[in-house]
């Protein structure tokens, strides 16, 4: 894909970015005019074709060290970091980032001092770039920031779109949509203009964003397309990453098959890469490069030191210097003084401010006390009712169901057969109070709720509740045809909180009519529980209704409850409720 176009300007161009304003180019490649080339140059570049067409990154090195060389002992610097910045990228695909980084950061001294903003803003990219391959977060987001203060975007495509794509990943992060939107511009951007570098990155990078919310059918097909595009260029460390990556994707789909092809590819290529990295010769010649870089650095050091000492004891305290001297140190004195008054004030302001920050510190440490005490309490409550309706159904149950097979045996026995009252009495009397237990347990825990879902769970509870001389009980549902499944213990509060409202319905309104309603649209759940009861007035509520632990509720769910009601006039209760 774009292949040939790509090492082209890779190994023959000797700038590192798109100059011109609207020049295209692979993410993070090299374009320059061609330099006069002489038969030690020519050998030297025909040498790192060869390497990059054969994907013998690693052979590249040291023919990139003598480039560097020699265009530091010819004083071109620009080409010179040109150059390290090439190198740079053939480390960043082997996966040695940290060699990366140390050509990176001469790269961006060089190319800040110089007032290249172009170059610098996408050396700051290829930065952020690999501290985020690093998993260094702040280090990543700090040179995201530089690149925002130079702005040569609005005149650059691609770094506009660089800048898009590792703003995506870093600051609005992979959890957020917005990602996945901007990753996507990106991707038809690199495709449009064969961008091959951007485009595998960006599919990479969408491939995560899938991963991370739970979608690895999504995730395998982004992670796919990148694979295809870094094979073919033959960048190792990302082909690692991403056989990885595709063998948990399809793991996770059961595609046991594929993705042990992907696993065994994986240590393959890893193999490769352990190679590379203890390969004795090449390790060896980029000590000895490394070290010399090093002796120079030293010696330029020193040069500047015994400059720096000859110029001091050439010069001389005339009365001009003591006068300027002085003059200095009054300036000074104000400087410091001015500097302490702002210091002061810098401290006050900040001291406010960590006061209002501790003050909400410990606002949201209340709420999250009061949370997971409400947490304790209802899960607690829960237990305790599971424990009595066990208990009931088990033990009181069974009793109740024995005293009805004896009581049977010995009304068979003694022939009465339905002609004593008092027989026929106590008969009654038993059913009816299997039936209480058996309701009661039913109340303390629903097993419709686990079995048939909420909606059946409360048109169950409904149904017990809806008698002969109790109230008109008229239930309606939307919204829950469409698989939308709720979590199990949120349905559980949700059926409490309607138990208990039709409770006070019953026993506290003595209404005669009762709606119930459940709508569910757009994850918010609306229950509405409407009565034609006596109502009651707010200021002259009852604790023991229970409207505290419904509130208690609603708040651990984190909905919001409104109710209206008037003496005489009966209640209605609002409740909303969402659902993630």
């Amino acid at each position: 894909m774009n292949k040939k176009n790509f090492i082209k300007g890779l190994v023959f161009s000797l700038t590192i970015f798109v100059v011109k304003l609207h020049g295209q180019g692979n993410f993070f490649s090299i374009n320059s005019p061609q330099e006069e080339a002489n038969a030690i140059i020519d050998s030297t570049l025909s040498q790192i074709d060869t390497c990059i067409k054969l994907h013998q990154y690693a052979q590249a090195i040291i023919p990139i060290f003598q480039l560097i060389e020699y265009y530091n002992d010819t004083e071109d610097y620009l080409h010179m970091h040109q150059y390290r910045f090439l190198l740079a990228r053939i480390y960043f695909i082997l996966g040695w980032y940290q060699k990366a980084l140390a050509n990176l950061e001469y790269c961006q001294v060089y190319f800040r001092q110089n007032e290249r903003k172009v170059d610098l803003v996408r050396t700051y990219h290829f930065l952020s770039l690999v501290y985020y391959k690093l998993q260094n977060q702040e280090m990543a987001s700090y040179f995201l920031g530089q690149c925002e203060l130079e702005n040569p975007d609005k005149n650059n495509p691609l770094c506009v779109h660089e800048h898009m794509m590792l703003n995506a990943v870093i600051k609005i992060g992979l959890n957020d949509s917005l990602s996945k939107f901007d990753l996507s511009k990106v991707i038809k951007f690199a495709k449009t203009n064969a961008i091959v570098d951007l485009q595998f990155q960006s599919y990479m990078f969408l491939g995560d964003y899938y991963k991370a919310r739970n979608n690895p059918i999504q995730a395998c097909i982004a992670y796919s397309k990148s694979h295809e595009l870094t094979l073919e260029m033959g960048y190792l460390e990302d082909i690692k990453k991403l056989d990885m990556s595709l063998y948990d994707c399809l793991k996770a789909q059961d595609k046991h098959e594929e993705s042990s092809n992907y696993l065994l590819h994986y240590i393959a290529v890893n193999d490769s890469l352990n190679t590379l990295k203890h390969n004795e010769n090449l390790n060896k010649n980029i000590a000895k490069y490394e070290q010399k870089e090093l002796r120079e650095e030293r010696i330029d050091l020193a040069k500047n030191q015994r400059l720096f000492e000859l110029k001091s004891r050439r010069s001389n305290f005339t009365l001009y210097s003591l006068l300027f001297s002085i003059g200095a140190i009054l300036i000074g004195g104000y400087l410091v003084i001015l500097f302490y008054q702002q210091k002061l004030n810098a401290t006050n302001i900040i001291h406010k401010q960590n006061e209002q920050i501790n003050q909400q510190k410990i606002k949201e440490l209340e709420s999250t006390l009061h949370l997971q005490t409400m947490e304790s309490m209802i899960t607690g409550q829960e237990d305790e009712r599971e424990r009595i309706a066990k208990d009931l159904h088990d033990s009181l149950g069974g009793l109740l169901s024995t005293i009805k097979l004896r009581f049977d045996k010995l009304e068979s026995d003694s022939k009465h057969n339905g002609e004593n009252n008092e027989f026929n009495k106590v008969h009654e009397l038993i059913d009816i109070a299997c039936s209480e237990v058996r309701n009661i347990a039913h109340d303390l825990k629903p097993g419709a709720l686990e079995e048939l879902g909420l909606i059946e769970a409360v048109s169950d509870l409904l149904n017990r509740n809806n008698r002969e001389k109790g109230p008109e009980i008229i239930f309606q549902h939307y919204g829950f045809d469409f698989g939308k499944n709720i979590d199990s213990s949120a349905a559980l509060q949700i059926y409490r909180i309607i138990q208990e409202l039709i409770n006070n319905s019953i026993k506290h309104a003595n209404a005669q009519e009762i709606l119930v309603q459940l709508s569910l649209s757009d994850d918010i759940l609306e229950i509405i529980v409407e009565d034609d009861g006596h109502g009651y007035n707010e200021l002259n509520i009852k604790k023991g209704m229970g409207l505290e632990n419904i509130k208690s509720r609603v708040k651990y769910l984190k909905g919001d409850i409104s109710v209206s009601s008037d003496s005489d006039k009966g209640t209605s209760t609002l409740i909303h409720i969402p659902i993630g």
